[in-house]
This record gives C-alpha cells, structure tokens and sequence, in this order.
C-alpha cells in the first residue's frame, strides 16, 4: 500500500525536543539489524536532528529521556526505520521535463539535442523546476542531493546552487561547464572570474552547514584536459568543494577518447567547437579513464567519476589507486541499454577494488512515470528515490541489502562530502551524534529477514524526520 505521509510524523518532526521512534526494525549499511527497535531523538530548530539511542526497544527506553513525559512518540509497528538517503547523482534543473522514453539504437547524441531543446534557460524556471525535484527526492526518502547545476545553452548558473542551499538540503551543487577546442579558452577565463566572485559565498554557505558548491567538469568528449587541470585549482579556492564528472558513459564517448572520430566529434563540428588541437589529448587509443589519469591523481580523492558503464580492469585499478569514488545510477544505464553496448556494469568489482560505489538517480527523464508524483499527489506516486535503484540491484543481481544500504547512505555521503556518520545510527557514540534524516520503509511481516524485507516490498520511503 502506498501510503502518504502522516501528518502527525510532519507535525512531530517539525516541532523542537526529544522523539521517540517505535518501529519494527531499524537497518543501516554500518551493519545495525535490530528487530522491534527504537530511536531516540532530539529535534533541534534549523539544525540536524541528534541521535541519542538506537537499538532494542528495551534498551532506548532505559534512556533517561525517552519516557519522559515532554518526549513525543511516533510509531510505526510495521515499518523499518533506515536513514536518510543520499541521492549522490542527479539533475534537478531537468525536472520539468518530467520521465521520456528513449530508443538506445538511436545513439546518445539525439537524446542530447532533446534535452537542449527542452530544457530551461532563464534563472526563475530553472529555480522552479529545481525546487520541484528537491520536493520529489524528499518525497522518495533522499535527505542530502549530488545534484548538478546544469549549464543551460552553456552558460554556468548558480540558481540550482542557490536554490539547494536555500532549500535546507544537505548536499552539493556541482556547478556544470564546458570547454573544449574553440571554446576552451573564453570557457576557462569565464570559470575563473566566475569562481572568484562567487568564493566568499561559497565559503559562508560551507561555515553554516548549507549546501556546498562544487564543479562539474561536464565530460571528457566536452571538456578539455586543461580546463580539467584548471577545475581541479579552482576546486582548492572553495571550501570543503568536491569535484563530479560524468565519465566513461557511452560507446560513443570510448570511440571520441580513443580514436577522435565519431558522433562526439560530429556534435563538435556541426557547433563548430572541432579544432585540430583537440587532437593533441586524443586518438592515441586511451580508455577514457586512463585519459583523465592525471586529473583524477591531483584530485587526491575528491573527485566523483559518475556511470562508468564503460570499466576495463586497468581503469578500475586506477579509479582505486587515485581514490576516485565512483556514483552509478543503474536505473539510467538500463533506459540508455548500456549493458548492451559495454557489458554488465562492473559495480560489485569496484566495490571488491576498495571504490566506495554510490547510487545515483540521474535526471527524472530516464525515470519511470510514478517518479514524477509524490504519494501524497498520487496512489503511485514514488518521487525521485534511490530505494529504487537499491530494489533493481537486489531483485536483477541478488545484491545483500546491507551493502546497498551502504551504496545508498555511507557511500553516497562521502561521493559529496558529507560526514558518513550522519548516515549511520551508529553515530550514537559520536559527540555531537547529528543524523540527516530517518525514513520508514513499510514491509511484510511475514518476511523473516529485515534487509530483504525492505529490498522485496513494494511500498515507497516515508520520509520522518530531516
């Protein structure tokens, strides 16, 4: 059944003091499975809430607070209570377009040029449609966003950061850009003012605990290894920033990288972008992670490296040696058919090379339908989740659901800079035990396992507490 979410839960969580949650069970990917558990929490105005006991029921209670009378309780005799999600990759500023089909044997290219046709380019709509897509991604249980700033017709826009950090989500921004051949220059020196101006507000946002701005290097077959060795410099003048690029996608990108040839290159001409000079970084039969080598070495691990639906074992040593985390959004592999061109993503081999591999939703356009409602707008309505993502890895891979806990919290945290610990209700032990956000998955309970539980049902996350 899917059910919206309770008004008493909005109203508890809103209101400041100590919480107690009653639940079936609790989960989280440190390994915490608790039958018949509780949460106790203290809910504190403009701050994260604190976690001040997790466990047995029996054992919450025995906390000075968590009977006393001031402390409101919330239970949920069915449910099993995760934390926050994280939805490490995403691209908010589409949102308005709303789910797409697509036909992968038509290539990626067309797929670009309608999202170019479609997408907004003045700052008010796109603060619209992010402000919608933050609503869908709490609604689908992620309480802290990778999301990419999108540049509109090229142009940088701080509105998605802007309007993230307004919002009072944790996450980053990555401000997206391009620049390659003949727009590599003018792209560089614009970067550079733009960072410059915009750095002392970046650097208060990041000392009140806001969301961060990042960079987003848009791609190898977009981006040119200088302007990728500048965003690295430019990423040390913004505090804590993280760096993202989407890497290793498409055939189309492994042809570009390796060869210069291709419908990489003929989207470069045909925006008179091509110069022969893109050739002296191309054409000498790289994989495209090797061809970042150097920029993901200088990141020293604070870069992201998003789809990698294209991994051959030298770029996954290398994506390890370098630290380099990896985000894969399975859901946006399966509508561009990547398994067919490239292969079964090789997710679980990053994960045994040691790559803290995060789960990402990409944009609502290669989502389903019921993505684009809540379940409070719709019976079907799921929003943007990356519980959905975790269910298709264990129903098409068999995946343990603790592991995909971990790839959709702890993991996906550290992709965007966040503490892992505010992601865990093993932060008990922590000083200041702050937590991003508690949802409750509804599930059978006939089903013996709690993991599996969560992983077979069919019910959304109910978000109760940010």
């Amino acid at each position: 059944m899917n059910r919206p979410p309770s008004p008493e839960a909005d109203t508890l969580a809103a209101t400041p003091g100590l919480l107690r949650i009653d639940a079936a069970g609790i989960l989280d990917g440190d390994g915490t499975s608790v039958r018949s558990a509780s949460l106790l929490l203290e809910r504190r105005p403009g701050k994260p809430p604190r976690l001040l006991a997790a466990g047995p029921t029996p054992q919450v209670l025995s906390h000075p607070g968590a009977t006393a009378p001031t402390t409101a309780v919330l239970r949920r005799p069915r449910g099993v209570l995760l934390p926050g999600l994280v939805n490490a990759h995403t691209h908010l500023d589409l949102t308005h377009i709303g789910p797409k089909p697509h036909d992968p044997d038509t290539g990626f290219v067309p797929w670009v040029d309608m999202i170019r046709a479609r997408r907004h380019t003045q700052d008010l709509d796109i603060v619209a449609s992010v402000n919608r897509g933050i609503a869908l991604c709490l609604a689908g249980g992620c309480v802290a966003i990778g999301d990419i700033a999108g540049a509109p017709a090229g142009r940088p826009t701080l509105a998605p950061w802007r309007t993230l950090r307004d919002s009072g989500v944790a996450g980053t921004s990555f401000l997206e850009y391009f620049g390659i051949g003949a727009s590599l220059e003018p792209r560089s020196v614009g970067l550079t003012a733009l960072i410059e101006e915009v750095a002392d507000e970046a650097a208060h946002a990041a000392a009140r605990g806001m969301a961060r701005l990042g960079l987003q290097p848009h791609a190898p077959n977009t981006v040119a290894l200088p302007l990728y060795r500048l965003s690295v410099a430019l990423a040390q003048r913004l505090p804590g920033a993280r760096l993202c690029t989407h890497l290793a996608e498409t055939i189309e990108e492994r042809e570009f990288i390796a060869r210069g040839t291709g419908p990489q290159r003929a989207l470069l001409e045909r925006f008179g972008l091509w110069t022969e000079a893109i050739l002296d970084d191309l054409g000498n039969g790289r994989h495209p992670v090797e061809h970042l080598a150097q920029v993901l070495e200088s990141a020293q691990g604070r870069l992201a490296a998003v789809h990698l639906n294209d991994a051959s074992d030298p770029a996954i040593a290398l994506l390890a040696a370098t630290r380099t985390s990896v985000i894969y959004c399975p859901r946006a592999s399966t509508y561009f058919a990547s398994e067919k061109h490239l292969g079964p993503h090789r997710y679980r081999d990053m994960l045994a090379a040691g790559i803290p591999v995060a789960l990402g939703t990409d944009s609502i356009v290669n989502l389903p339908a019921n993505a684009a409602a809540t379940p409070a707008e719709h019976p079907d309505g799921r929003g943007i989740s990356v519980l959905d993502e975790m269910r298709l890895l264990h129903t098409r891979d068999g995946v343990a659901p603790a592991l995909l806990i971990r790839m959709g919290t702890i993991n996906g945290a550290m992709a965007i800079g966040l503490d892992p610990a505010a992601f865990s209700f093993a932060s008990t032990g922590r000083p200041s035990a702050e937590i991003q956000g508690v949802i409750s998955v509804e599930t059978d309970p006939e089903v013996g396992d709690l993991a599996a539980g969560v992983m077979k049902a069919v019910t959304p996350a109910e978000l109760l507490l940010k």
